[in-house]
């Protein structure tokens, strides 16, 4: 036994004494050199999938100044803290609570070695199945730290009442005094009355899938929300937007097809500027009851549903006048022709930037359908166009130049038109339209 320490004496010294080379520069460096520069960028590429911190404490036994600049700098802890004891399933019992307990210990530690600085929290009842107790821990575990707490993602996507205890046990949470932005995902379990997060004075920014109608099962302080993201039934996401009377951008998808009997809301929404939807007919529809004077920014979104598809007439409707940058996204089909755009445009009469993207690639099919007859070229006049740009996420598209010439050659244009983007490559206007 003696003789394997001393073994194991005599390698750790030739291994410090081939580092001392490497390290005897680095250890000359000022504490806020390592601490604030070069230590985040070691430790920044696992900070969503490293929850034992295994990196810090890897740099804090190199030496004992490593260690006290580790242990006494909150940024480097101050990471997204995703709390999972799911990763310990299928282990003997005894292993697996041991291991649980550690884990607690380590997120306990991170959540103190990262004061005062914010932090943010993910928090999924299915990283806790089987195993409730677990996630009784977390949500005491977060308590504690409740007031640093700036970002918080809650996911709960059980079909059963195991989501209501979420939202009961969130419920006591004290008052989240730095909370700016929560992400919310609900799904199943009856609720008697909404989950309420009315203790967040700073909350600005929530991102929520709760269902057909989130007003049921959420409250939040909808006047004073800025940003939203919101998945649910067409109607119902108006209904939320409406509340946002400060909402300066918003994203609605449709994900449920039905609709009850209700009356699209009517609001006046003085400072939203920015404005994406998923394109279908209710929700479109629905739009046209909103005044929207401030919106400058519109994306429209064809998620390859063509029966949910708005009739033409409907976007003559729509409270687009403003809108200077207008975006069409087609994920896997393009169902857009002449008429639309036509319809399009005529309710954006301001715009002066027009992109066309697409998640897969855009077929000639598009621009064929977009390349104007001639009798139909006077009924689309963009006398304000400056930018147009078409492009797709991945490189096989069957796009080709000359196509998309016949179709800027179509289009009837003022002279502000000079920047053409097609395929990320910049193009002056010249180059394409004699």
């Amino acid at each position: 036994m003696l003789a394997k320490l001393k073994q194991r004496l005599r390698l750790r010294r030739n291994t410090a004494q081939k580092s001392a080379p490497v390290l005897g520069g680095i250890g000359l460096l000022p504490f806020e050199i390592l601490g604030s520069e070069i230590f985040p960028r070691v430790v920044h590429t696992e900070r969503l999938y490293d929850p034992w911190h295994s990196t810090l404490l890897s740099l804090a036994c190199v030496c004992t100044r490593w260690r006290n600049i580790v242990h006494s700098t909150p940024s480097l802890w101050n990471q997204c803290i995703w709390i999972n004891t799911r990763q310990f399933s299928g282990l003997q019992p005894s292993r697996r609570n041991r291991l649980v307990e550690k884990y607690f210990e380590a997120l306990r530690m991170c959540l103190t070695r990262s004061a005062p600085l914010l932090v943010s929290i993910s928090i999924d009842w299915s990283a806790f199945e089987p195993d409730r107790k677990d996630f009784a821990r977390a949500v005491d575990l977060i308590s504690d730290a409740a007031a640093r707490i700036e970002f918080l993602r809650v996911s709960s996507l059980c079909k059963d009442d195991a989501g209501v205890c979420v939202l009961r046990a969130l419920e006591r949470l004290p008052t989240l005094q730095a909370l700016t932005e929560i992400e919310f995902s609900f799904l199943g379990g009856a609720v008697l009355q909404p989950f309420s997060v009315m203790n967040a004075p700073r909350l600005r920014r929530v991102n929520l899938s709760a269902g057909p109608d989130p007003l049921n099962l959420v409250s939040f302080p909808w006047p004073q929300l800025t940003h939203l993201t919101l998945a649910a039934r067409p109607l119902a996401c108006l209904a939320v937007l409406a509340k946002c009377s400060n909402s300066v951008s918003a994203v609605l998808h449709h994900m449920y097809t039905f609709e009850p009997n209700d009356t699209a809301p009517t609001a006046t929404l003085l400072h939203l500027t920015s404005l994406s939807l998923t394109v279908s007919a209710t929700l479109i529809q629905a739009a046209g009851n909103l005044n929207l004077p401030a919106l400058t920014s519109l994306e429209l979104i064809y998620d390859g549903n063509t029966m949910m598809l708005p009739h033409l007439e409907i976007f003559s409707h729509l409270p687009f006048g403003n809108v200077r940058r207008l975006t069409l996204e087609f994920y896997g089909a393009e169902m857009i022709g002449t008429a639309t755009l036509c319809a399009l445009l005529h309710c954006t009469p301001s715009v002066t930037a027009i992109i066309l993207k697409s998640t897969t690639y855009i077929h000639n099919a598009l621009v064929n359908a977009l390349v104007l007859r001639a009798d139909v070229r006077s009924k689309l006049f963009i006398p304000q166009l400056e930018f147009f740009s078409i492009g797709w996420s991945v490189d096989n598209g069957d796009l080709d130049l000359e196509q998309l010439k016949a179709m800027l050659g179509s289009w009837v244009v003022g002279a502000g038109l000079r920047r053409v983007v097609y395929k990320e490559e910049p193009y002056h206007i010249s180059a394409l339209v004699t």
